[in-house]
């Protein structure tokens, strides 16, 4: 009796839910959008536990199998498993790209209304799209031949459309009431038959396409075609596209939760780098490999400029940040660009090279240096003690120092030239895998040669390719005077040997000058208050010393055979980071020198994080142009300067002329030419002063162009390629044959407002786009250096 009353039971509850069913479909038709997603979503609210008499059937509802619900949720859950944690190296969609839901989001959500021009039934033809939309409705958007994110440097055909939102919507709907419906005929047994024909009957009166033999016809064939299981390979592609698009939309969410401030720091491309130590290709945006371009770029730059650290104090523990003062302190990242003609691939890997640095920051709470003057302009966050420690040697550890300035490539290191090595303004080498990045070792200039005297060192050094010979100067700061030392190291002679010494006042030598008999030393003036007792316990160099605008520049000629000082050229006071080229004319027996000449050093204390963190004030940027100076009868003077002992105020005038009236940085030339005559340089500028034409010497914010110049004929317009938003690296010359404007020029460009980076291959005669390239990650700007290797 008791099983009797339940079953009528289900069947009154079967009868209810039929009827509310038809009564909520009629309802649909009529109200839109809003009644149809509720329709949808109610075979998913829960059992109501309140009436123990609807218990069995209307668990039976709540546990009709689902199997496109069930697949797309089981989905999102085995992508967070077999997602590989180093997914991250193979991102192929823009930070600021437009982002769809994970797939379990896509699975909870309700779906979208059915519009009344799809109030059809669906045909079987249909069914497969249909299961695909559902079970893979990311894999539709992300696939390499409709990618995602559509980015505005990217050009590819639009995929044909899919299902419309209401087909899918018609679908699960039909499917949702065949599921209902036949669970309250289990329940109820013959009634739940009849009780089925008349709600079919009644459905088919009133015109709506949601007939019973549709839907079941309908939800066979779903079931069907669930079946078929998906291609291994397809499925592991699903689901590393779906665990990329919850990490980027999760990066999304943080950046729509951030500060104004933040995301101004974000947009001035001046945030820490991520590093990607395992090789990804990169997505090509707009158009197609380079022919013949074949080698490995290589870019170093600032990859860690805030740094977390924790303060623990009596009932919390707060978290603190350790920035960075100026962009030339910040700890590097190497960037490796590889580019394989065959397979007609680029891929990218990079890596932090002070990890073991920055740990030392965290538990330090700052930068306790190991060598005098180590940080161009930064608190140290460190108290007055500190001071009092001795300064004598560097952190032998492989990733302890920062060497962040400069590249040299296949420098005989340690017993072998197969490296990389980095270097700084302190005297560090970094020993690097030229294949994995890895840091090998750092090492001092004195453990590779005793003689090797000093702990200022210029960062950018001098190789001559004809003799593999490396060049360097390093400074001995004493308390009344400092010695000035330049190096070489060669394959010849790999230990090293000093080619000659002078004395003069420390100074900041960013960088010199070899022809293929001389090294040329500019000497800056610099004035230090308490001479070398102040710079032996400063931190910051530009603390120490200050630039004396009373004082000439001196130029330092010393020959590579003689190895000795032959003379000493004055010229009135400049300040220059670098240098582009040098040539020796034999017939007049004299050097030309070629720079980026400023009035002072205030290119140096201008690259302050918190000014170049704030791109909406128009920060402006020191203005340089190019000079060159003339050291005319360096034989006739080397005779005077030796009659005379070396005395200075003596020396001849260096003649100087303005080259180029354009405003430029980090200039670069086909390294062909290194040593000899050349017509045409790159260089970073400011696009509007270019176009507008402005006078020389009017100050700009952040360089945003690459251009090329004709150091021969000022007439000659030049050549500009910038792109909104867009700040690129320094130009690299890669040449094709013996022209000299016959190459390709390489940069990494950063676009604050998309917050990525991309790789921009221009044609080095025409200036004509080649290709873009997007990058995984955003890369910070930079005064920082490339160097490329075949």
């Amino acid at each position: 009796m008791t099983a009797g009353i339940t079953d009528s039971g289900a069947v009154q509850n079967g009868q209810k839910a039929t009827m509310d069913t038809a009564k909520k479909a009629n309802r649909r038709e009529g109200s839109g959008r809003e009644s149809s997603a509720e329709a949808v979503a109610q075979p998913e609210e829960e059992p109501d536990t309140s009436a123990t008499e609807n218990a069995s059937s209307q668990s039976a509802v709540d546990n009709a199998p689902s199997k496109v619900s069930t697949e797309i949720k089981s989905a999102s859950l085995h992508s967070t498993e077999e997602a590989d944690p180093n997914t991250e190296q193979e991102r192929p969609e823009t930070l600021g790209g437009e982002l769809v839901d994970d797939v379990s989001s896509i699975a909870d959500e309700p779906m979208p209304a059915v519009s009344a021009d799809v109030q059809s039934v669906v045909s079987p033809g249909e069914t497969d799209r249909l299961i695909q939309s559902q079970l893979s409705p990311v894999t539709s958007r992300t696939s390499s031949k409709a990618p995602a994110a559509s980015h505005p440097l990217e050009s590819h055909e639009q995929a044909p459309p899919g299902p419309s939102p209401a087909t899918m919507a018609s679908a699960i709907l039909m499917r949702d009431s065949d599921t209902v419906r036949a669970s309250g005929s289990g329940a109820a047994g013959g009634s739940g038959e009849s009780e089925r024909t008349a709600f079919s009957t009644s459905m088919q009166a009133s015109g709506s396409p949601l007939s019973s033999t549709s839907m079941r016809a309908l939800y066979t064939g779903i079931s069907e075609a669930t079946d078929d299981e998906e291609d291994s390979e397809d499925r592991q592609r699903r689901l590393f596209r779906a665990a990329e698009r919850r990490r980027l939309d999760k990066e999304q969410m943080q950046q729509n939760n951030m500060s104004s401030d933040e995301l101004e720091i974000l947009r001035s491309g001046l945030s820490n780098a991520r590093e990607f130590v395992k090789p990804s290709e990169l997505r090509i945006l707009n158009g197609a490999f380079p022919d013949g371009l074949r080698g490995s770029l290589f870019l170093l730059g600032p990859g860690q400029i805030d740094i977390k650290y924790n303060v623990q104090r009596e009932l919390e523990q707060a978290t603190r940040v350790f920035t960075y003062g100026n962009i030339m302190d910040a700890l590097p990242l190497l960037t490796k660009i590889s580019f394989d003609p065959a397979a007609k691939t680029i891929t990218h890997r990079s890596r932090l090279l002070a990890k073991q640095a920055a740990g030392r920051i965290q538990m330090e709470h700052g930068v306790n240096t190991k060598v005098p003057g180590a940080l161009y302009l930064t608190n140290t966050n460190q108290s007055v003690l500190s001071k009092f420690i001795p300064k004598a040697s560097h952190q032998a550890m492989p990733e302890g120092e920062c060497c962040s300035q400069d590249i040299q490539l296949f420098m005989p290191l340690q017993g072998s030239s197969q490296n990389i090595v980095c270097t700084n303004h302190v005297g560090a080498l970094q020993n690097i895998d030229p294949v994995d990045l890895r840091p090998r070792s750092t090492v001092e200039y004195k453990s590779v040669n005793r003689a090797f005297k000093g702990t200022l060192s210029c960062p950018h050094m001098q190789h001559d390719s004809n003799a593999r010979e490396h060049f360097t100067v390093i400074q001995d700061v004493g308390f009344r005077s400092t010695t000035f030392s330049v190096i070489c190291i060669s394959e010849a002679q790999p230990e090293g040997y000093v080619v000659a010494s002078f004395t003069a006042q420390a100074s900041i030598v960013h960088s010199f000058a070899i022809t293929q008999d001389y090294v040329v030393v500019p000497v800056y003036p610099y004035d230090s208050p308490l001479g070398g007792i102040s710079y032996r316990w400063s931190d910051s160099l530009l603390e120490t010393l200050s630039f004396d605008h009373s004082q000439p520049v001196l130029f330092y000629v010393i020959s590579r055979e003689y190895r000795r000082v032959q003379c000493v050229y004055r010229a009135p006071t400049f300040f220059a980071l670098h240098q582009i080229n040098a040539v020796q004319e034999t017939a007049t027996d004299s050097v030309a020198i070629d720079m980026v000449t400023y009035e002072d050093d205030a290119i140096l204390r201008r690259l302050q994080t918190s000014n170049l963190r704030k791109p909406s004030s128009a920060f402006p940027v020191p203005a340089g142009v190019v000079r060159r100076f003339q050291l005319n009868g360096i034989t006739m003077e080397a005779s005077r300067y030796a009659s005379t002992k070396g005395n200075i105020s003596l020396a001849p005038p260096a003649h100087s002329r303005i080259l180029l009236n354009e405003q430029v940085e980090l200039c670069q030339i086909n390294p062909m030419l290194a040593m000899y005559p050349y017509t045409f340089v790159y260089a970073l500028g400011h696009s509007e002063i270019l176009r507008k034409q402005l006078r020389p010497g009017i100050e700009g914010a952040l360089y945003d162009c690459i251009v090329k110049l004709n150091v021969n004929d000022s007439s000659a317009p030049p050549l500009i390629w910038s792109r909104a938003h867009c700040y690129p690296s320094e130009p690299v010359f890669v040449p094709k044959n013996d022209q000299e404007d016959d190459g390709y020029i390489l940069s990494v460009f950063f676009d604050s407002m998309r917050i990525t980076s991309c790789l921009v291959v221009l044609d080095a005669a025409t200036f004509k786009e080649l290709l873009i390239a997007q990058l995984p990650t955003a890369i910070p700007v930079s005064f920082g250096h490339g160097k490329f290797a075949i």
